[in-house]
């Protein structure tokens, strides 16, 4: 492998995981952007929900009293008015009321009867009302959106019980018979209080229902209700002594829905300030999150960068003085030393004095196998050289490798007269290479964990699942090559949860169908990040990601494979990680105890899971739970970082 080849290889390996995190941080920044537009939207609207609320109060009592006043012409309901009229223009929404000043006018001149003030005003608060109903429409945060709907059936009550307080207030006041045009109005309003009245009951929470059952016992509703029915039934005699009465305890009921309806309010904005915390500690999470592992990222590519730059300066030496003279050595038809060179010396840490009369044991690994030398002897015996790569021992215990080429030396008559040992020193390059799987390792491990604390899990769970995944390989008797694969793969198996919002993968409760369907794509996502790898690891680690929700009898997604037509790798890591996650808290439901954990494997054989591992499960359980116990969680990531 020449040095370009290399430094090509692990630039890719350190740019590509930098871009995948940048790609993750864009994302998330996306989404919690647009949450907190979405907040901040949400608070402004209910800031204007609670001005119009106050106007459609103010622009009750004003209706009343104007009633009033068509009917009697007193003077001092004319100076109650003023004050009135003077309190609803201080609202921030009068000047979106450009007919009231038009109905103003013509009340003072009495240009207009009471009841068709009464069907102005009421019409002038239905337009303010509508425009509360546009606003709560628009509102997107669905669980501040559904505290509207008791607000909406206390509005609508407390604006039919302001037009009874007018309508009976204008003819108690001047002690006559009810206008029929005004009865039809109250009676009209006390229909629209009833089915508001019910709605709230069916609608409102257990605590606010409470609440509204003990102002609905209070003296003063069930007075003023005695007294809706008296009038409207004709029973009543209308008399001016009683009218203040009446206004001034309909007031108080009113008053009491508007106690009740900021109740509501208090609720609302508890819930906002609620998401608020919520997605502050998000963000600060998130980017304490993304920060660490940037800098673990950033930390990684300057010591790969710096280990590239002394490694490459290395090998170019190298390769010069392999241009010049290799490290070379001589022995005799029955392999003793008779020559070595400087360099030689050198590697070996060995005189010439203590070499030369020695066979090549001297210098031999423990790694090495006998057989590669017997091979290795067969060969050059056969007039044939021998290539390899070799493990060497140096005098102070250590080691050192090198590409060896071993010629027979041949006289005249075509016979073996010495062996000459060609050898180049690849020590640096091993390292390098175990070095960069090492990294890339530790990379997929980290990613791993990336995922899993999306979710809310911890850098334990993969490494429990990579322990498991290990062993079942291992019983099912597949290859050291396959084992190492899957167990270094395994913790990429719920890699594509990255790309699932927050909202369904940390749900406490149960998925809807759509949520759920959204929560399966992250099999698929795993498989695509990783699917035209050239790599075997990364081929096995798109495998697990796509395969390990797959169930044995066809059940599973997102295929529905059956049996063995999912991949080994896919049917271990889906017992791998059914395990763990059945015996592990989780944001939406507790842990197992193991005699369930263990019953539901049972049942599951065939099923869910390939019988034979299960079986293999079963018998080398004591080893499983070992494992389990070496990993225990000490404590969660999510519960540190709150």
């Amino acid at each position: 492998m020449d040095s370009d080849h290399i430094i090509t290889k692990i630039k890719l390996l350190v740019v590509l995981p930098l871009i995948s995190l940048l790609f993750i941080a864009f994302f998330l920044y996306s989404q919690l952007s647009s949450g907190l537009k979405s907040l901040h939207k949400t608070e402004k609207n209910i800031q204007k929900i609670e001005v119009i609320m106050q106007l459609i109060t103010k622009l009750q009592r004003e209706r009343g009293l104007s009633s009033a006043y068509l009917e009697t012409n007193s003077k001092t309901l004319f100076i109650k008015i003023k004050q009135q009229r003077e309190e609803t223009d201080k609202n921030k929404m009068r000047c979106t009321l450009k007919s009231l000043s038009s109905l103003r006018n013509k009340i003072d001149k009495h240009l207009i009867s009471s009841p068709e003030e009464i069907m102005l005003h009421t019409n002038i608060i239905q337009n303010v009302f509508n425009k509360y109903i546009k606003i709560v429409d628009s509102i997107q945060n669905k669980t501040i959106s559904s505290f509207f709907a008791p607000v909406t059936s206390l509005t609508v009550m407390q604006e039919a019980l302001g037009k009874i307080r007018g309508v009976l207030y204008a003819n108690i006041i001047k002690e006559k018979e009810f206008n029929q045009e005004l009865f039809n109005l109250a009676y009209t309003a006390k229909a629209q209080y009833q089915l508001a009245y019910k709605r709230y009951n069916i609608i409102a929470s257990p605590k606010n229902l409470q609440i509204f059952h003990l102002l609905n016992s209070s003296q003063n509703y069930i007075w003023v209700n005695k007294q809706i029915q008296k009038y409207l039934n004709h029973t009543q005699r209308a008399t001016n002594k009683y009218a203040n009465l009446w206004f001034k305890q309909a007031s108080n009921v009113i008053a009491d829905l508007i106690s009740l309806r900021e109740l509501h309010f208090k609720a609302i904005q508890k819930n906002l300030d609620k998401q608020y915390k919520e997605y502050t500690k998000k963000i600060f999470l998130d980017i304490t999150i993304f920060l660490l592992i940037l800098f673990f990222m950033l930390f990684l590519g300057i010591k790969i960068n710096k280990s590239i730059l002394i490694n490459i300066s290395l090998l170019k030496q190298y390769r010069d003085i392999v241009d010049r003279s290799s490290i070379v050595s001589k022995t005799d038809i029955d392999g003793k030393i008779t020559y070595v060179n400087d360099k030689f010396c050198d590697i070996s840490g060995y005189t010439r004095e203590e070499l030369i009369g020695h066979h090549h044991n001297i210098i031999r690994h423990q790694d090495m196998q006998k057989n590669t030398f017997t091979n290795l002897w067969q060969i050059i015996l056969a007039k044939k050289p021998w290539y390899g790569i070799v493990k060497n021992r140096k005098k102070d215990g250590s080691f050192y490798t090198v590409e060896a080429t071993i010629n027979p030396i041949l006289n005249s008559d075509n016979e073996i007269i010495e062996f000459i040992a060609l050898r180049n020193d690849i020590t640096d390059v091993i390292k390098l290479q175990q070095e960069i799987e090492e990294t890339q390792e530790d990379i997929i491990l980290r990613m791993g964990e990336i995922g899993e604390v999306r979710s809310q899990e911890t850098g334990k769970h993969v490494k429990r699942v990579a322990a498991y995944s290990e062993l079942l390989a291992k019983c099912y008797g597949l290859s050291k090559t396959e084992i190492k694969n899957l167990t270094v793969a395994s913790p990429m198996h719920d890699i594509g949860k990255v790309a699932i919002p927050d909202t369904i993968l940390n749900k406490p409760g149960k998925l809807t169908k759509e949520e759920w369907k959204i929560m399966q794509r992250h099999a698929e996502i795993g498989y695509h990040v990783f699917k035209d790898s050239p790599r075997e690891l990364l081929k096995t680690a798109a495998i697990i990601a796509y395969e390990h929700h797959e169930k044995y009898d066809g059940s599973g997604y997102p295929r529905g494979l059956v049996g063995k037509n999912i991949h080994i790798f896919g049917r271990i890591s889906a017992l791998a990680d059914v395990f763990d996650a059945l015996g592990s808290d989780r944001c939406y439901k507790k842990a197992w105890d193991d005699e369930k954990i263990f019953k539901l494997l049972k049942e599951e054989r065939g099923k869910h899971f390939d019988p034979k591992l299960i079986d293999i499960f079963f018998t080398n359980l004591d080893k499983f739970l070992a494992i389990r116990d070496r990993y225990l969680e000490t404590s969660s990531f999510m519960k540190e970082s709150a």
